[in-house]
């Protein structure tokens, strides 16, 4: 059977990135490759199952595109209202809180988005049903 081990993103400036994924999600270095060219980081904490990959191109001056393929990473968290007002306090400026509902009744998720420095969108879902 197949194992996600990893999502990779590109970076503009690694180290803003770094501080972006430690600050915001308590995510660390957990391997990090380094070439002339290039750099691979890769990034988890204790609650992850994977993790991860930035890719710098050390070379690299304008920004990435993201096209309209790309969608978003996900995390969990316990409490999502705390969640979004630390990262407002970090001044990382989150979309609102938005919650989705089955039918009128039944929480099904409860969530907002958030960019990193490169403008990849992560959503932060609040530990619920489907989203543990």
């Amino acid at each position: 059977m197949a194992k996600l081990i990893h999502t990779m993103i590109r970076v503009l400036d690694l180290d803003k990135s770094l501080r972006f994924y430690e600050t915001a999600f308590d995510l660390h270095i957990s391997h990090r490759l380094d070439f002339a060219d290039f750099s691979l980081v890769y990034l988890r904490n204790e609650q992850a199952d994977n993790e991860i990959e930035l890719t710098w191109n050390k070379s690299r001056t304008e920004p990435y595109t993201h096209g309209d393929g790309y969608g978003h990473v996900a995390f969990c968290v316990d409490n999502v209202a705390q969640a979004h007002q630390r990262m407002r306090d970090l001044g990382f400026n989150p979309a609102d809180v938005r919650e989705f509902h089955d039918g009128a009744s039944q929480l099904l998720a409860r969530y907002f988005f958030v960019q990193d420095p490169d403008g990849y969108k992560i959503e932060v879902l609040e530990r619920h049903g489907h989203y543990q």
